[in-house]
């Protein structure tokens, strides 16, 4: 796990791509199996796990890319961009809607972690310098 995460974090749009491409892969197995509204919430699972990994930017790009592959691959006529029913363009939207506000904040979420996790870095430093400092030195030089 700790190797995608660092993936993840040094290369975070190619991860983006990547985890579009396997799970439009795997779900293109299965598209006879699930009605086509059924693929939104499978690729929003990837919006959220690209921006918990790396950011609300790679999330963006993930959010679009699902947007194009699930229009592309899951939604009549195949294989095209033309939309014909307007449930799905109303579908579409509402999805990147969602995607993006949910890349959003996890990706904040990701940030404020990060940063407290930094503050709690930098507080154990301080209250370890300031024990050796009490420690080695006396009271009378104190």
């Amino acid at each position: 796990m700790r190797i995608i995460q660092s993936f993840a974090q040094k290369h975070s749009y190619i991860f983006a791509v990547v985890c579009v491409a396997v799970a439009t892969a795997v779900f293109y197995l299965g598209r006879v199996y699930f009605a086509k509204g059924q693929w939104s919430l499978l690729y929003l699972l990837i919006v959220g796990l690209v921006a918990g990994l790396s950011g609300f930017r790679p999330a963006l790009l993930a959010a679009v890319l699902s947007f194009l592959c699930w229009n592309f691959f899951f939604l009549p006529p195949y294989g095209t961009f033309v939309v014909r029913d307007p449930k799905d363009w109303l579908s579409l939207i509402v999805f990147l809607i969602v995607g993006i506000a949910m890349g959003l904040q996890t990706g904040r979420l990701r940030d404020r972690e990060a940063e407290a996790l930094a503050r709690n870095r930098e507080m154990s430093m301080l209250n370890q310098f300031s024990a050796r400092l009490v420690s080695e030195a006396s009271i009378s030089d104190v």
